[in-house]
């Protein structure tokens, strides 16, 4: 065999062996970056500042906020707290008692709180978590709802009743926003670092700046669909990332969304049942299949 050929079949060779490695690696981080997003929603983090505001003090008895109640507490395990919009006070939520529009909830450690709202659409906050209703409107006559929530720490399972008509349910958090066609979905907003860079091992351990890819102290919006739930997903830039079913995807503060990975219809019912355990024996509201 010729010299210039036998260097051809080389190089063919490595190439081949380098696309394979490639391709083989890809896969393994997606994988690992998979896990890591998924990690987010299956522990407590600890806030880099407390939940409640500066010069909010916690009160016995409960006073009712302004306005008219857009829903209740439903359940609450070990202790939540409530701040009405524009007071400087926290009052220990308990089951029934009503919610208004600007409300503060917070969950301490290993505490948890579900929330029905007028329209019949349930949420849950998991333990060391903050979220304020910004706006939930629901006129079952015109056929209209808007609900509007901050998730500002934590992690959050939301089941949206499905109704007939107009309907707006967006979520927002430090990173991203998101907005919902669907029943199911969670939401995840913590610390860390979540690295996003594709390139393969064997090139990227060759740039000594390599770790420029991570994130390192910046916070992280993690959003996970459910079955028959779509979104669009969107981060501090970039245009908003359509979801569909079962699908995953992060936001890092002023960044775009990444793209979707989609995740095994067990895994994602594995992860609500941590997030919100019981949401949906606890309430199954009509419309919600």
């Amino acid at each position: 065999m010729k010299t210039g050929r036998k260097k051809t079949l080389v190089l063919v060779v490595a190439l081949m062996v380098g696309l394979f490695l490639t391709f083989n690696i890809s896969v393994s981080e997606s994988d690992n970056l998979m896990d890591r997003l998924l990690g987010n929603f299956k522990k407590e983090h600890k806030p880099v500042k407390p939940l409640l505001p500066p010069g909010v003090v916690v009160k016995p008895g409960f006073e009712v906020g302004k306005g008219v109640p857009v829903g209740k507490a439903q359940m609450v395990q070990g202790e939540a707290l409530v701040v009405h919009k524009g007071e400087s006070v926290a009052y220990y939520l308990k089951k029934d008692l009503p919610l208004f529009t600007g409300d503060m909830l917070v969950t301490k450690e290993k505490s948890r709180v579900s929330v029905i709202l007028n329209d019949q659409s349930v949420f849950a906050l998991a333990p060391v978590s903050k979220l304020v209703i910004d706006k939930s409107i629901y006129d079952p006559e015109k056929k209209k709802r808007t609900s509007r929530m901050s998730l500002w720490f934590g992690r959050a399972r939301f089941m949206v009743a499905k109704i007939t008509g107009k309907s707006s349910y967006k979520v927002r958090t430090p990173t991203a926003v998101c907005g919902v066609r669907g029943s199911d979905f969670a939401l995840a907003v913590t610390p860390g670092v979540v690295k996003t860079s594709s390139l393969p091992t064997f090139l990227s351990s060759l740039n000594p700046v390599k770790d420029a890819h991570a994130a390192t102290g910046s916070m992280h919006t993690t959003v996970l669909t459910g079955p028959e739930t779509s979104a669009d997903f969107a981060g501090d830039k970039g245009p908003p990332r359509k979801m569909g079913p079962n699908s995953l995807s992060d936001a890092e503060g002023g960044k775009e969304a990444i793209p979707i990975l989609l995740v095994p219809a067990k895994i994602v019912a594995g992860i609500f049942a941590v997030v919100g355990p019981g949401l949906a024996a606890i309430s199954m509201p009509p419309g919600i299949d």
